[in-house]
């Protein structure tokens, strides 16, 4: 019985390493998806401030060159910005994927962790039955030497 507890330690270190990997994957994804979020924002605010400033010209009646270069400026940004969306998309899948994993790993690495604890408490039973076993033994030794010396 001791082999199979030292096997299951064994396997248990492997699923706590299995365990951390995951995690590792996991704070990875969601910090390559915050940035791209937090880039995402920082183009959505670039986009707003152009068409502001699109607005500003077209109100106070300027050349067609410098509306035209806002305009070329604001396609471009919607074209980042849509690759960008999907990016974040893939992004999204991948951390959903990686917190799935994740949580695979956890659940695994808790399901051998309780099976040393019961593999544990059954040897520690046997071993409560054994000496039990043994003072009983022995208490009938007593009991039968006492009867003997008493009569």
């Amino acid at each position: 019985m001791n082999q199979r507890l030292d096997r299951l330690i064994q396997l248990h270190q492997i699923k706590e390493d299995v365990t951390l990997e995951r995690y590792k994957q996991l704070e990875k994804a969601k910090e390559e998806f915050v940035q791209n979020k937090l880039r995402h924002d920082q183009l959505v605010g670039y986009r707003q401030d152009y068409l502001q400033q699109l607005e500003n010209i077209g109100n106070e009646g300027s050349s067609v060159g410098r509306l035209r270069n806002r305009i070329d400026f604001i396609n471009q940004l919607d074209k980042a910005l849509a690759q960008l969306n999907t990016h974040l998309a893939q992004l999204a899948k991948t951390r959903a994927k990686a917190e799935v994993f994740y949580r695979e790993a956890k659940a695994s690495e808790e399901a051998v962790a309780k099976l040393i604890d019961r593999v544990k408490k059954n040897d520690q039973i046997k071993i409560q039955r054994l000496e039990q076993k043994e003072s009983d033994e022995y208490a009938q030794k007593q009991w039968y030497s006492k009867n003997i010396n008493d009569q």
